[in-house]
């Protein structure tokens, strides 16, 4: 019996009747387009989808970072939607999502880690997020080869702390990509241009008297920088002539596609200016580069199936100076005076990730890998100079079955960090004894978090019901084996231990 004819036999002793994936989740993985930010690539496809979907998911448990929910609840809606016309086509996106997070503390930064600055604050408390997001555009045929089109995509989010240290938090996050594609039989080639703006802003406050006060700390690199009182000068929270902490990253560049039959390549280029401040105020200044490559290889029809092979890799660099200010007050006006820059910090990432996956009217199976590579150097006082690199490796294989009104899923990912840190001393008779303060306990607990050995184990259900209506069940364990960091002079292996989390989500929704 010949493979088409065993797996046609299994499905139909199964149940007798197999449907189809989502809609529109399958036409974006299906898509080679969907890796790149030219929207002109939507109409290389001609099948039309939409779905709006109502969810709601709680996770909790031990195994988190510094600065997670030990617990949190969130409900949202989304929908999104790619529609075909004789000369042109649309997509787009909303979604909105509410989260409320316990015992929260650490980075008060709605996205942590994205900025090379962060601030830390110690006392656990409740926290709410919103966020806003949507994204429209388009794609219109000028003639039988060229097209042109254009996207925006928009990001809204704000955070509040309801517990002494307080802050609030406004992020804005958009982007704008203009594009143009010439296509002829099965070659097709596009560019577009990128331009993206992200800018947040924390504003940190204490309500009413305390008998202790609270402390925060300012991360300027390889977690080391300064501790105080939340309101100190060197925090730069509370600071005249400045609303807040806010940061600002301008970003543009250009991306380039190529599509012959089934293979598909795009490489995008980006420069990014951030700066730390506002106004004169500006205390740090990181330029940076980015580079990313995607490619995908399609095979259709072999085994009675579909086959893809997906390769993204990329680069980010970036280098962080620290502005030395100065206030000088005549005649009781205030001016500011910018005496130079040090640079305090350098850091490199990349990224490898290669995926196969395989799509089949009654099942898929998905296998992957990632690789990230992290390095930094922090200088901050002379003569010390530190330097990282963290290395995290994942990798995981997944399988989906189609079964009668039934979507079901199972996916297991494994994964682990590798760390390490050299400190050197560039001169020894500075007459400096003092290096960049470090709350270490913080530290201990976010590299064993990122270093930790963790498995993932995520199990899905879905019941489609009639006029493209369904029910949802996503359920996601993660183990992790801690292994806490021996401190110098000790001799003694410490035990590992193990913490679990757990992540539940419930939806409902419609394919139209």
């Amino acid at each position: 019996m010949n493979r088409k004819r065993l797996i046609l036999l299994v499905s139909m002793l199964v149940c007798g009747l197999a449907v189809s994936a989502q809609p529109y989740e399958r036409m974006v993985r299906n898509s080679l387009w969907s890796a790149s930010d030219n929207v002109t690539g939507i109409r290389q496809d001609t099948v039309s989808a939409s779905y709006a979907e109502l969810y709601a998911g709680y996770e909790g448990g031990e195994f988190r970072d510094t600065w997670q929910a030990s617990e949190g609840w969130n409900a949202g809606a989304r929908s999104a939607s790619v529609r075909h016309m004789e000369r042109i086509s649309y997509a787009g996106s909303f979604s909105f999502k509410q989260t409320e997070g316990y015992d929260m503390c650490g980075s008060m930064f709605i996205r942590p880690g994205l900025y090379p600055v962060d601030i830390l604050e110690f006392t656990p408390g409740r926290k709410t997020l919103q966020t806003y997001q949507f994204d429209g555009g388009f794609s219109y045929d000028l003639d039988s080869k060229w097209r042109i089109g254009a996207m925006m995509d928009f990001e809204s989010a704000n955070i509040a702390k309801r517990k002494d240290l307080r802050h609030s938090n406004s992020l804005l996050d958009m982007t704008v990509v203009p594009g143009f594609m010439y296509h002829d039989g099965d070659f097709a080639v596009g560019a577009s241009a990128v331009f993206g703006k992200v800018s947040e802003r924390v504003e940190a406050e204490q309500v009413g008297t305390s008998e202790s006060s609270y402390y925060a700390f300012l991360d300027k690199g390889t977690m080391r920088g300064v501790y105080s009182v939340w309101n100190g000068s060197g925090l730069h929270l509370e600071e005249s002539g400045v609303n807040g902490f806010p940061v600002n990253e301008l970003s543009y560049g250009a991306s380039a596609q190529v599509q012959y039959r089934d293979f598909f390549a795009d490489f995008k280029y980006m420069q990014t200016s951030g700066k730390v401040g506002e106004k004169e105020y500006i205390w740090f200044r990181y330029p940076g580069n980015e580079m990313v490559l995607n490619m995908r290889y399609r095979i259709v029809g072999r085994y009675d199936g579909d086959h893809y092979f997906r390769l993204s890799a990329g680069r980010k660099k970036l280098v962080m100076h620290e502005a030395v200010l100065e206030k000088v007050s005549e005649n009781g006006i205030v001016t500011v005076l910018n005496h130079g820059q040090n640079r305090i910090l350098s850091r490199q990432t990349w990224s490898l990730s290669p995926q196969y996956e395989f799509v089949h009217h009654v099942m898929e199976v998905q296998a992957g890998a990632e690789l990230n590579v992290k390095q930094e150097i922090s200088s901050q006082i002379y003569p010390f100079v530190f330097g990282q690199s963290l290395t995290q490796a994942s990798a995981y294989v997944g399988m989906v079955f189609h079964l009668g009104r039934f979507d079901w899923g199972a996916k297991g990912t494994y994964g682990r960090g590798w760390f390490s840190e050299d400190v050197k001393v560039m001169e020894q008779d500075t007459g400096i004894q003092t290096s960049p303060y470090r709350p270490v306990d913080w530290y201990d607990r976010h590299v064993e978090y990122l270093t930790a050995t963790r498995f993932r184990s995520q199990l899905m259900a879905r019941y489609n019901f009639d006029k493209g209506i369904y029910l949802g069940l996503d359920m996601s364990s993660v183990q992790g084996r801690i292994h806490p960091i021996l401190k110098p002079g000790g001799s003694v292996p410490v035990e590992a231990v193990e913490k679990y989390r757990l992540e539940v989500t419930l939806k409902l929704g419609v394919n139209f």
